[in-house]
């Protein structure tokens, strides 16, 4: 039995609603006119003998029913003794006794034939019980569907899933179906991967979060991702039905992107997702990254990932669709009746509709109530105008003029992490950022660190509880991360304190992204790489990872060692360590800072090959496998025990590429090239060719004379 409130619903979609539902209980189609004044009609038809009905739909939800049947009396009474309709219906989204029906029914005599053609929220529920294809399409109304929701509630992988989920459909209200979302889906069910690209602001967050929910209303569990592809490849399950969520799924790992790691791992997954009917895969990145990103992972190149794309662009937007985002944002925004008159005096949300900066984001952040509490009614069309005309001050009042130090302190830190951290990892993190020596004159009421968060919480950062994990912490909006990188972009000392703090592997992420995006120079990400480097070898690199320290010379190094025309002495110790602490935790990163440890003569060949003993076992990535076999190549052959470490590689990668094939290999591509049904000499032809240029590209100095019959 369906039991809506309808508050998901602003007054011209019930308006719609209403006229569908009760269209099909009346056999007929009401005419709906223009918005603007309804002289007391939301909709008509006529009788086959030309007499007119009229229907009035009231969604005042929140209004008590005493005004309500005031307005009617005062209002609409009149109105309808000038238009005399022959039948007049009502529908309101009010509870209705059977006392409320008949006061209604002798307030608008002797317009209303009979009580049984005023509708309230429970004959409305009554009648929608019996009609799932108008349920169906009403989105939102699906959506709040007690079998959805269900679906929805129940679906989740894990507990932050089921957080992301929560937020979705609170949320759901201000969202608008526009071309997009049908494109998108069309996409999505064709390929069973989009990827929604498109500037910040364009709502790519949005639609991926509704495309998403489109499926678990059907039935499919769900998972967002928070870090990396392996979360998703841990829980696939070949046989259920599964949707999986990756946002910014570059923006937040450009280090790996710009390697190829991230990439190559996504492209196998793609690969596993287009080949299964019961999996979907929803990708969301700005447009630039991605561009870069194609540019950068061959995988990408030659995984055709394009025909997956669906760019997400304001232009596609019409007039309309606009309006409806606007007036969907106003709707339900909880503004005062004296801020909303500001928006229609003359018309004037018809330049917002026409702004050349128009974006959901912006419409969100101007529409919010409680930023508008130092903003009087007077001032808000001039509020709007200047946030038009300028997008970027959206954060910049909020986080220079409404934060002391100390919260700014706590949104730089997780903005340099690059996505969620663990509550504790970030309380870690602020302590050693406010016990540095530079951060002694730091001003603001509160220094305490759970109050801060308490006081950031809703409006810089989400704090996110799940049952089994300890909270999370992660920015309120991703817009926040690119207002703060760019404004600490030239203040080297800020951003060196802020990196000192975190030690996390995500940082380096962010460090390299700021290179990567143009807001740091050369210079200064070797000085910052430095300074680091040199802290925490005077640290004896005190509770922290091989991973990390791998990543962070790995980021020095790409920008070119040497400091003052020398190796230094930091950067000797820190290569040491890794080397000696990362037997059994080496990555990729390990791999490359060893092999450039062997080239400056800081590591023995000997030690080397050791350490790829110790490693290759945990190696099973195309970028790993690939990161030794370029570290190989670095190590003379004449060093001990070299072709015996060779033969360990090879046989290493030829178990893990024959195990996981699919993963290595894009099959469906073998195929395509046979013309004949049943020509399987051609196809095994090609499939040979693949695995043996993927072998090459693995470990290409050791391949001579193997290929795929090894497999």
């Amino acid at each position: 039995m369906s039991d809506y409130d309808f508050k998901q619903l602003n007054d011209k979609e019930f308006e719609i609603f209403c006229a569908d539902l009760l269209g099909e209980v009346e056999n007929c189609r009401f005419e709906r006119f223009k918005a603007g004044r309804d002289g007391g009609i939301d909709g008509r038809f006529f009788t086959d003998q030309g007499n007119e009905v009229i229907l009035q739909c009231k969604h005042w939800i929140n209004t008590p029913l005493s005004k309500l049947i005031r307005e009617l009396k005062n209002i609409e009474k009149p109105k309808l003794d000038e238009l005399k309709p022959h039948r007049y219906l009502l529908a309101v989204s009010n509870s209705l006794s059977r006392a409320n029906k008949k006061e209604i029914h002798q307030a608008l005599a002797p317009h209303i034939l009979s009580e049984s053609d005023i509708y309230g929220k429970e004959d409305l529920n009554d009648l929608l019980s019996t009609k799932a294809h108008i349920e169906q399409r009403h989105y939102k109304l699906w959506l709040q569907s007690s079998s959805v929701l269900g679906n929805i509630l129940n679906n989740a992988i894990l507990g932050r899933s089921a957080f992301s989920l929560e937020e979705m459909i609170r949320s759901s209200c201000r969202y608008v179906v526009t071309i997009n979302h049908e494109a998108a889906l069309r996409i999505l069910e064709r390929l069973r991967v989009v990827i929604i690209t498109g500037e910040p602001g364009v709502g790519k967050t949005t639609l991926a979060d509704h495309l998403c929910l489109h499926y678990v209303g059907q039935g499919f569990t769900y998972l967002k991702i928070a870090d990396d592809i392996q979360e998703a490849v841990s829980v696939f399950d070949p046989e259920s039905r599964q949707i999986v969520y990756f946002d910014d799924f570059l923006g937040r790992n450009y280090l790996e992107a710009l390697k190829g790691h991230e990439g190559n791992h996504i492209t196998q997954f793609i690969r596993r997702v287009a080949a299964n009917k019961n999996k979907r895969f929803v990708l969301t990145s700005r447009s630039t990254i991605l561009n870069q990103g194609k540019f950068l992972i061959d995988n990408f190149e030659h995984s055709n990932v394009q025909r997956n794309e669906y760019e997400l662009r304001i232009q596609s937007l019409n007039d309309l669709e606009k309006a409806q985002i606007l007036y969907n944002h106003i709707w339900h925004s909880g503004l005062e009746s004296k801020y909303i008159d500001q928006l229609y005096f003359e018309r004037r949300y018809r330049a917002i509709i026409a702004h050349k900066n128009f974006n959901p984001r912006l419409i969100s952040y101007i529409t919010e109530a409680t930023r508008l509490e130092t903003c009087p009614p007077n001032n808000y069309w001039d509020y709007i105008v200047s946030s038009l005309a300028n997008p970027s001050q959206v954060w910049e009042n909020p986080f220079n003029a409404q934060q002391d130090d100390f919260g700014r302190a706590i949104i730089l830190l997780v903005v340099l992490n690059g996505g969620a951290l663990y509550e504790k990892d970030l309380s870690d993190s602020y302590h050693r950022f406010l016990a540095l020596p530079e951060n002694q004159n730091l001003r603001g009421g509160i220094r305490e660190f759970q109050s801060n968060i308490k006081l950031l919480t809703g409006s810089f950062l989400n704090r996110i509880v799940s049952s089994n994990k300890s909270p999370m912490i992660d920015l309120f909006n991703p817009s926040i991360g690119d207002y703060v990188l760019k404004r600490y972009a030239s203040d080297i000392v800020m951003l060196r304190l802020g990196f000192q703090s975190l030690r996390t592997l995500r940082s380096t992420i962010t460090l390299r992204s700021l290179r990567g995006d143009g807001l740091l120079s050369k210079a200064d990400t070797k000085e910052i790489c430095y300074l680091l480097i040199e802290n925490l070898a005077e640290n004896n690199f005190d509770c922290v990872s091989v991973s990390y320290i791998s990543a962070l010379c790995n980021v020095y190094i790409m920008e070119g060692s040497s400091f003052g025309g020398e190796v230094s002495a930091a950067l000797s110790v820190a290569v040491l360590f890794i080397i000696n602490k990362g037997f059994g935790k080496a990555t990729d990163d390990s791999f490359e800072v060893v092999e450039w440890g062997v080239k400056q003569l800081i590591i023995a060949p000997e030690q080397a090959l050791d350490f790829i003993a110790g490693n290759i076992g945990i190696a099973e990535s195309h970028a790993e496998m690939q990161s030794i076999s370029s570290l190989l190549s670095a190590i003379p052959e004449a060093t001990r025990g070299y072709m015996e470490k060779v033969e360990l590689v090879k046989e290493h990668v030829l178990n893990v590429v024959s195990e996981n094939l699919s993963e290595f290999i894009d099959i469906n591509l073998a195929f395509s090239k046979v013309e004949e049904y049943d020509d399987y000499r051609t196809a095994e032809n090609e499939l040979e060719k693949l695995i043996e240029e993927e072998l090459i590209g693995v470990i290409h100095p050791f391949l001579t004379g193997v290929c795929s019959r090894g497999f």
